[in-house]
């Protein structure tokens, strides 16, 4: 079943899992709003967890560099990635970010033609 916290998340509006789920046709290949808004929602949610876990990553590697920049003559200090840990990781981090605002752009239109369709969708 279709997580739809994502709608209420970006949108401000109520769907009910179980409505969108019953509202996907079966054996078509046809979109439908209802299928759209399913796609859009599986993806967003996928990019959102590759979001999450990128973060930890780029926030222990800056960590690593404040403790190394803070550190005093007797401090231990980390081994800084001399390659560039932000700058291995942080295209990705980009490209994902972009990918999520386009995401949340086709949910948003994807959500008006839903509450067109469903008037008794709820707005916060």
């Amino acid at each position: 079943m279709v997580d739809t916290q994502l709608v209420l998340k970006y949108c401000g509006v109520r769907i009910d899992a179980h409505a969108l789920t019953d509202a996907v046709p079966t054996g078509t290949d046809q979109p439908t709003v209802a299928s759209e808004l399913r796609d859009v929602l599986t993806a967003l949610a996928s990019t959102e967890t590759h979001i999450t876990r990128l973060v930890p990553t780029l926030r222990d590697a800056l960590r690593d560099v404040e403790q190394v920049l803070t550190a005093g003559p007797d401090d231990r200090i980390p081994v800084i990635d001399p390659t560039g840990a932000l700058q291995a990781r942080g295209p990705r981090l980009d490209a994902l970010i972009g990918r999520r605002t386009a995401q949340i752009e086709h949910l948003r239109a994807m959500t008006r033609l839903w509450v067109a369709q469903h008037p008794t969708a709820q707005s916060r």
